[in-house]
């Protein structure tokens, strides 16, 4: 049963894992693809956490996110394969991190198997007769 749980939990943070790194794929494509024709001024910050933040805070997010729209144009512009290798990228996360889950099921796997034989009575001697 304990081995059951453990392979789950893999299981499931393999599922999480695949899909924050589709949505960060999808999140820098689309970053990445829009960046050249939009300017700075074209980015605001939503409605409902500019009313929740106090005005400085809003105003330094802002101003940020605008640094960082012009810092990401003159990226592409100079290397215009980047938006190309995003996917490279995020299958490479992906892969390294199935690798490392896989790695964890099995030493959770191996953990569960030694626990189990720790616990397990010892053996009794087969009586003799004599």
């Amino acid at each position: 049963m304990v081995f059951v749980v453990v392979w789950a939990v893999v299981l499931f943070l393999l599922a999480a894992w695949s899909g924050l790194v589709m949505a960060a794929h999808a999140l820098l494509v689309v970053t990445l693809s829009h960046v050249g024709t939009m300017s700075a001024g074209d980015w605001s910050l939503p409605e409902p956490l500019t009313a929740w933040l106090p005005p400085p805070v809003a105003q330094w997010l802002l101003d940020m996110l605008e640094t960082l729209v012009l810092q990401m144009q003159s990226l592409v512009g100079a290397l215009p394969m980047l938006a190309d290798g995003v996917g490279i990228l995020a299958w490479a996360a992906w892969g390294l991190g199935v690798l490392l889950l896989l790695g964890v099921g099995l030493a959770g796997h191996v953990a569960a198997a030694l626990w189990r034989k720790a616990t397990r009575p010892a053996p009794q001697p087969l009586a003799v007769p004599g």
